[in-house]
């Protein structure tokens, strides 16, 4: 297959041009003022980016793949409801009490249409901060045979492990997740900014959601803010909605951050509720939610809980209200994710010899079809409503 766009964001470059896929992989990228060739699809204006890689995200459009009661079926809706935002590769962010990893290894084997489940990222259960309007409802310590089988249930896919490390028995835990592959991040924590710099050399190498659920940055008191884009070494989960990090404060994480453009990875940190309309909403992994108008997940005490937002609305305020090239930002939607993770060879950028992981999407970043390995997993001509209804009917109070 061959598609024409006048505008594809690659590894390269933009350009006006030609993508050649064969067998689900990128064959060729060929400008069309060297070459005309015959094109078997023509998007014209819309651009063509690479797939988002989303690593960090609970749920999408009433679909919540932590949710046991509907079995497999929850997570087959959530990997179409995620490809609708341009979504290719994701983590389902689950915790494993109930068993949930099971379910998402057995839908990733089956590889359904939708966003290709590439790993797991459970956000806990061991976290500790209740800032920011939260209310302290107490917490596990880690526990080591846990931990052993939430690697024995993931079955190898386990790839981050969200963990706040003044938790006693944290840095045994961490050496642990270590030990097995699996990236630690720094989540949820208390920790002041000299504590936060020294568990970080326990095997800390990802920060959660940056600036949100940490001790913030003061002049005199860097807080656990100041260590996380301080530290050189560390990856930024970055929420970019404008929402949960003003944009002044993205502008200046992305100034000071060393290689800030090859360390901060998007993410959404959606919750089930994300997708579906303004509203009050019960169910919520912190109880009732409130979904406002232009996008905070809300709980009754005005804490934010996760987001409502998807990675391509993140992508769209840095174009359109921070002035980011779209080719910078692609790079922290996309290619940072999959070089940290481990298949930065196969996905994350269009090049050739990737697979072809790509989204369509025109000028106020609608999305408007999604490929995933060459196979068109989202249409917006076609799947045109991929909420669950069960849920929306279920949990919308009033």
């Amino acid at each position: 297959m061959i598609y024409h766009s006048k505008r594809i964001i690659a590894e390269s470059g933009t350009f006006d041009g030609y993508l050649k896929v064969e067998n689900g992989v990128i064959t060729d990228l060929v400008r069309s003022d060297v070459e005309v060739l015959p094109a078997d699809v023509d998007f014209g204006d819309a651009t063509i980016i690479p797939g988002i890689i989303d690593t960090h995200n609970h749920g999408y459009m009433g679909w919540n793949p932590d949710k046991m009661e509907n079995g497999e079926k929850e997570v087959t809706g959530y990997v179409k409801a995620v490809a609708s935002v341009g979504v290719t590769s994701i983590f389902p962010t689950v915790t494993d009490e109930k068993g949930a990893f099971v379910n998402v290894v057995k839908v990733a084997e089956k590889d359904p249409d939708g966003a290709r489940i590439m790993g797991i990222h459970s956000e806990g259960p061991y976290l500790n901060r209740v800032g920011e309007k939260g209310v302290d409802q107490g917490h596990p310590d880690p526990d080591p045979a846990f931990i052993e089988k939430m690697l024995a249930d993931a079955k190898g896919m386990l790839k981050l492990v969200a963990i706040a490390p003044e938790l006693p028995g944290a840095k045994e835990v961490i050496r642990q997740l270590n030990q097995n592959n699996v990236r630690v991040a720094y989540a949820h924590s208390n920790m002041t900014y000299e504590e936060a710099r020294e568990a970080f050399k326990w095997g800390i190498s990802v920060i959660t959601h940056t600036a949100n659920v940490m001790s913030g940055l003061h002049h005199r008191n860097m807080g656990g803010l100041g260590a996380a884009i301080l530290d050189d070494e560390v990856y930024n989960e970055l929420i970019c909605d404008g929402l949960h990090v003003r944009n002044e404060m993205m502008d200046i994480i992305m100034r000071v951050k060393h290689n800030a453009f090859d360390k901060i990875m998007m993410i959404s940190d959606n919750t089930h509720f994300g997708g579906f309309p303004a509203g009050r909403y019960s169910g919520g992994f912190a109880g009732d939610c409130f979904i406002s108008d232009e996008g905070f997940c809300l709980t009754d005490t005005g804490r934010l809980a996760g987001s409502a937002k998807p990675v391509i609305f993140g992508m769209k305020n840095l174009v359109k209200n921070m002035g980011m090239p779209l080719e910078t930002v692609c790079r922290m939607s996309a290619l940072n994710p999959a070089a940290v993770y481990g298949f930065g060879d196969r996905k994350g950028s269009l090049r050739v010899g990737k697979d072809a992981d790509f989204a369509v999407i025109d000028d106020d970043f609608n999305c408007l079809y999604t490929y995933r390995e060459g196979r068109k997993v989202y249409d917006c001509s076609v799947d045109t409503d991929l909420l669950n209804h069960e849920c929306l009917d279920k949990c919308r109070v009033g």
